[in-house]
């Protein structure tokens, strides 16, 4: 798939107006976001130098997911998927808003910021499955395979373009106006779903308890989408260690300003970027396995490079490399999970690869940010990478199970998604 990205078919969705209209409202809406993610990790590092209260931050963002990524895929195949994502998507207006209201009050604090954080998370955790869900009804089938791939783009796109202009606006402006701007963004996605009129849908009188532990019951007799679990918690809570230090790192021990703290994360960015062409060659080579081996070895490595350096320009090229490998393992882990996933349980199977992939996330920052109280936080990093380059490489003996059909797909995004195959 990868391979012929850069092809004329690759864009064929976006010759369907209404795929086109959608994906440019969500790519103003990712860039938002990603600007706000940089501009509240900063401001927490501003607010506290604890390294385990900056860490929480991630820890309240991925939670929800844990809480609510697995009831949100039972209801997302019986709703009016349109109708659940503008009120979503109006909710979380509200939440960013009243942020942006707080700080122009000068009322925002830690603790504050952690109890909204938590808000948005709970709307993104609830969204990413329904919005995933919708792609059969807004592209043609022809076009589902582009169409997924350039939803993947766009994720990684705007993650380069998200922080950039982030820093911009955070020097320039401050943290309000990023708010302000991420606010707006969702209303850009709200147009964009209101314009959308979609077929009436059948809304299917179901029992959630019911439905909700038959899919736990597959899962459990599922043995090789349990094994592949295992994978990614394996590589998920020790990369983790990254996100939830870096803004520590970047202001306590890098003694970095914001603006070339949101470099790290634009090269962070653009490597994932070129991690998704090379995704395509990988596949042509390798083994899933194989890949990821390599990208969780990749991001070992570079966490513990980032203990030792202090370089800008070498910390930059270590967040680009790291975003190769983490593109890779997440894409390799993603395709996997869809190919582990039957039809009939599909939405249940992905909402429960979301809920361990964000819930190791999150709880494995609470643990690195305890730690790092502890003994300190490069010492944690050296820890932390050593010990998953070990773990990896030996579940890497393990067989595990795969088609062929799994290198020839790409999922090219940086989080699990959950997307629905045609039948």
């Amino acid at each position: 798939m990868m391979k012929r990205f850069f092809t004329a078919n690759a864009f064929e969705p976006f010759k369907e107006t209404l795929f086109l209209s959608l994906w440019i409202a969500a790519f103003i809406s990712n860039v938002g976001t990603w600007m706000q993610n940089v501009g509240v990790s900063w401001l927490a590092a501003t607010m506290s130098a604890s390294p385990l209260m900056i860490s929480l931050i991630q820890t309240a963002s991925s939670l929800p997911a844990l809480l609510f990524s697995y009831p949100a895929g039972v209801i997302s195949d019986h709703s009016d998927r349109r109708k659940f994502l503008i009120v979503l998507q109006f909710f979380l207006f509200v939440v960013v808003l009243t942020l942006f209201i707080l700080t122009q009050q000068r009322l925002l604090n830690i603790h504050l910021l952690l109890l909204f954080t938590f808000l948005i998370g709970v709307g993104s955790a609830l969204t990413t499955p329904v919005w995933q869900a919708i792609t059969p009804e807004v592209v043609s089938k022809g076009h589902m395979k582009e169409a997924i791939a350039l939803n993947g783009v766009n994720f990684n796109l705007a993650r380069a373009v998200g922080p950039a202009l982030g820093g911009i606006v955070l020097v320039a402006w401050g943290i309000k106006s990023i708010f302000l701007l991420n606010a707006v963004s969702f209303l850009a996605l709200i147009v964009g779903l209101y314009r959308w009129k979609n077929a009436p849908t059948l809304i299917k009188t179901i029992e959630f308890r019911k439905t909700a532990i038959e899919g736990l019951r597959a899962v459990r007799r599922a043995k090789p989408f349990l094994h592949l679990l295992i994978r990614t918690v394996s590589f998920t809570a020790f990369s983790s260690i990254l996100f939830a230090f870096l803004p520590h790192l970047s202001r306590y021990e890098w003694k970095q300003n914001s603006g070339q703290y949101t470099w790290l994360w634009a090269n962070l960015g653009l490597g994932a970027l070129a991690g998704s062409y090379l995704y395509g060659i990988w596949n042509k080579r390798f083994t899933a396995a194989r890949i990821i081996l390599i990208s969780c070895e990749m991001v070992a490595v570079c966490i513990f490079c980032l203990s030792l350096a202090s370089n800008f320009i070498l910390l930059n090229g270590i967040m680009f490399i790291t975003g190769i490998g983490w593109i890779n393992a997440t894409s390799t882990l993603n395709v996997l999970a869809q190919q582990h996933s039957p039809n009939e349980f599909k939405g249940r199977f992905l909402a429960v690869n979301v809920t361990v992939f964000q819930g190791s996330i999150a709880l494995s920052s609470v643990l690195w940010g305890y730690l790092s109280n502890v003994l300190t936080t490069l010492i944690v990093l050296k820890i932390a990478a050593v010990v998953m380059a070990i773990f990896c490489g030996a579940l890497a003996m393990v067989p595990m199970e795969e088609n062929e059909s799994a290198t020839q797909q790409s999922v090219a995004c940086a989080d699990p998604l959950l997307q629905y195959q045609l039948k």
